[in-house]
């Protein structure tokens, strides 16, 4: 008895501890406020994400920064999210399948 509630824990802990950052990621991208410079979006980016800083893709006049990685991201739609900046200032949130 006591070693399934051990079990039960441990699993339950597991479970907890691959935490999906995915939505966390989508709130917080969508919240920036515009105009923030790049390096004020790099200041308040969360731990649980990297962001491909030094090769933005260049699309008219803008700069596409692409989220390389989202800590727990279960995505089945394999969606790419990018950070838009206009004259190095944040626009918007970008997604792509």
């Amino acid at each position: 008895m006591r070693l399934n509630k051990l079990f039960i824990f441990l699993v339950f802990s597991f479970i907890i501890s691959c935490k999906n950052h995915y939505n966390e990621t989508i709130e917080w991208a969508d919240n920036l406020q515009n105009g923030l410079s790049i390096e004020s979006v790099m200041k308040v980016q969360p731990h649980f994400i990297k962001i491909d800083w030094k090769n933005p893709r260049h699309i008219e006049n803008e700069k596409w920064y692409l989220i390389t990685e989202i800590k727990g991201n279960d995505d089945s739609l394999r969606m790419s999210h990018y950070l838009v900046f206009k004259d190095d200032k944040y626009q918007y949130r970008e997604s792509k399948k």
